[in-house]
């Protein structure tokens, strides 16, 4: 890197107003494309197509960026944990500072992927939505326009089912299946028990409860299925 003040040991990252000092010879391995870019630069025209401004005399380079998304992708860099979205941050944010630092979606945690493509999924749903209404209602197909909130509904089941922190309704769901699994597993286990043999052949209201909550949680396990079925996007993996 010839450009900047000769002879400084060190540069100075300034992106959304955080600091970060790094040594020259780290920018040419770094894992960010953007950041090891720099260490390419001849000329103050090189500096300004990688960052949006410096200041030479303090070897300072100011990046117009998110400065949180910008310090959990440090982390994950420099080997502190995987990569996972930043809190309160939309999706499709965080992912287009990824882009712009220079990772890719595959760099994410796998849970992270899944909520980038459904938030990928309800933008594609949403903005084809529109756009089918600003091609006017002559040209529009009523069935498409009467599609668009089913398909938004579906979304919304799925995250519902298969993401369980997404929602409230996400964790109430996720906590019912999770009490009729441990249910449907006690009265399993109980059942192969001699003593709750003698116990249920002795009294026939015992055995007869056990049957009910059998049969209630072999309904839910199937309604569930049911509509897992109904949601999913791809069913010929089920």
């Amino acid at each position: 890197m010839t450009f900047g003040r000769s002879g400084a040991a060190s540069v100075v990252l300034n992106v959304g107003g955080a600091r970060y000092s790094l040594s020259r010879d780290l920018l040419k391995d770094f894992p960010l494309r953007r950041v090891s870019r720099l260490h390419g630069c001849r000329s103050e025209r090189d500096v300004l197509e990688v960052c949006d401004d410096y200041d030479r005399e303090r070897n300072e380079y100011f990046f117009d960026r998110h400065s949180e998304a910008f310090g959990f992708i440090l982390l994950y860099v420099r080997g502190h944990g995987k990569l996972r979205f930043a809190p309160r941050m939309c999706e499709l944010s965080f992912y287009n500072e990824m882009i712009y630092w220079g990772l890719e979606g595959a760099h994410l945690e796998y849970c992270c992927q899944r909520r980038l493509d459904d938030r990928m999924s309800d933008t594609y749903t949403f903005y084809s939505a529109d756009e089918l209404g600003a091609q006017g209602r002559d040209e529009a197909r009523p069935g498409d326009a009467e599609a668009a909130p089913s398909r938004r509904w579906l979304e919304r089941m799925r995250r519902t089912f298969e993401e369980p922190t997404s929602s409230l309704a996400a964790q109430i769901l996720a906590s019912v299946s999770v009490v009729f699994v441990i249910v449907s597993m006690v009265v399993l286990c109980a059942s192969t028990l001699p003593d709750w043999r003698a116990a249920a052949a002795d009294n026939r209201s015992l055995d007869d409860r056990s049957r009910i909550i059998e049969a209630i949680c072999i309904g839910w396990f199937t309604a569930e299925c049911i509509v897992r079925f109904i949601i999913s996007k791809n069913k010929c993996w089920l």
